[in-house]
């Protein structure tokens, strides 16, 4: 009876573990557990950004634990839910009581007071669960999570670095065949355009230079088609010049190529270090992409700013927007998003993408900058 009531107990609990069993909403509880705070603080204080700390205060107020203060103006001022917090935190207390009871006789110092709220955000291993009669179960229990979680992260680890060598590996690759289209296959084109010019000067009928002219305009097209296309494959203007310049020529031929008003602003930042070069200018290719594809968009403005050491790229569209969570979960149109959060993630940067049929798209890319990296444009 005691086993299943504490199964029960422990069901009750689920819902509130996950929502608490998270490293930022602990470290949001904690500040709050000092007083109320504003969420411009506590991303301060946390080191996360206003809009990841509102989100992680939807989920908390959600389930009760924090809840805006009145008069604080759109809600931007939270405090901690005591009351909830301390039954959270008793139903804790008791449910490790039933698994194995509390030695009567253990210090005073352990027993639980009535003001102390949220033992679940301490990390270390609670000492009534050390010192009840199952106490080598829960420690089984722990030690097997704690492996478990060691092999999770390894695993992580392995796979972002088999994600960063196939990147690269693609990387190399698109400037190998870039090489051989700039080198090769449009100096070829260049040649056969020559050589018609030629041809079509020393034609002494009007038909033959009639057709002339019609295979000139062809090859013409052909090797344009394939300038672009090596440029697209990887810019020399990134490796020349840098991202800004990079960026403004990209956004300048969307603009001649679709029906869609794109402009692109910064500051003079400088050379960036060129793995964030590189992984910015593919973030703005494939936004860029999405919007000539699917957005049916009449405007859309890229910006790339800087504050601190931090570096932001915002991508803003006027389109039909989308369902942002049900793209996520997509096989088939999904992997946009998902290509673009590999490539931040392995430079230590982060994607939040914001949208909803009928209200455009606005996606933000963070990027810090590594110290001692920069470098000035000459």
């Amino acid at each position: 009876m005691a086993l299943d009531t504490t199964s029960e107990a422990a069901d009750v609990l689920a819902p509130a573990l996950r929502v608490v069993g998270n490293k930022h909403r602990i470290e949001i509880l904690h500040v709050l557990s000092s007083g109320a705070s504003s969420v411009s603080r506590i991303a301060e204080e946390i080191g996360l950004s206003r809009r990841a700390v509102g989100r992680h205060l939807t989920v908390l107020q959600d389930y009760g634990l924090v809840k805006p203060e009145p008069g604080s103006g759109n809600g931007r001022v939270y405090a901690l839910d005591r009351e909830k917090a301390a039954v959270l935190n008793a139903s804790f207390v008791s449910l490790m009581g039933r698994a194995g009871g509390v030695d009567r006789h253990a210090p005073a110092e352990l027993a639980v007071a009535p003001e102390e709220t949220l033992p679940l955000a301490l990390p270390q291993t609670p000492e009534l669960c050390l010192r009840c009669q199952n106490a080598s179960f829960v420690q089984g229990v722990i030690d097997e999570l704690d492996q478990s979680l060691i092999r999770a992260r390894r695993y992580q680890a392995r796979l972002r670095q088999m994600s960063s060598q196939v990147l690269n590996a693609q990387e190399e690759e698109r400037k190998r065949i870039a090489r051989e289209l700039h080198d090769d296959t449009a100096q070829a084109l260049t040649s056969v355009l020559v050589r018609l010019r030629l041809l079509q000067r020393s034609a002494k009928d009007d038909q033959s230079r009639a057709t002339l002219t019609e295979l000139r305009e062809l090859t013409g097209a052909t090797l344009e088609g394939v300038r672009r296309m090596a440029i697209d494959l990887r810019p020399p203007i990134l490796d020349d010049l840098g991202l800004e310049a990079a960026l403004q020529a990209h956004v300048e031929d969307f603009s001649h190529r679709w029906p869609v008003k794109a402009t692109f602003t910064s500051g003079r930042l400088g050379r960036l270090p060129p793995e964030v070069e590189l992984v910015l200018y593919r973030i703005v290719q494939e936004a860029l992409s999405n919007v000539a594809k699917h957005a049916s968009a009449s405007r859309v403005e890229a910006r790339l700013t800087r504050s601190g050491r931090t570096l932001r790229m915002l991508i803003e569209d006027d389109g039909c927007g989308f369902d942002v969570e049900a793209t996520r979960g997509s096989r088939e149109t999904g992997l946009g998003l998902f290509g673009m959060e590999e490539r931040l993630a392995l430079i230590g940067g982060s994607l939040h993408v914001e949208s909803a049929p009928g209200m455009g798209t606005r996606i933000s890319a963070e990027v810090p900058l590594p110290r001692g990296r920069r470098r000035r444009l000459p």
